[in-house]
């Protein structure tokens, strides 16, 4: 229950930048996505769920910094 509501709201956060034409907010949001998929990827794969949460979440924050990266040097 806990990982459908975080999925839940990383997805509301990726809505609303969307819809409100945020982009930054957008590639948050789709960042976080990527962090949580990641993290469910690599379960068969085994290793703790701290190392599997830091391995997810720094591939989710390289894809926001630098969806943002983008949107704010050609937009």
């Amino acid at each position: 229950m806990v990982q459908l509501f975080e999925l839940a709201l990383f997805a509301a956060v990726l809505g609303y930048g969307i819809l409100s034409h945020r982009p930054s907010l957008a590639f948050l949001g789709g960042g976080l996505l990527v962090g949580k998929a990641t993290l469910n990827i690599l379960a068969p794969e085994g290793g703790t769920v701290l190392r599997r949460s830091l391995a997810g979440y720094f591939l989710g924050a390289i894809y926001a910094a630098a969806g943002i990266f983008l949107v704010h040097f050609f937009t």
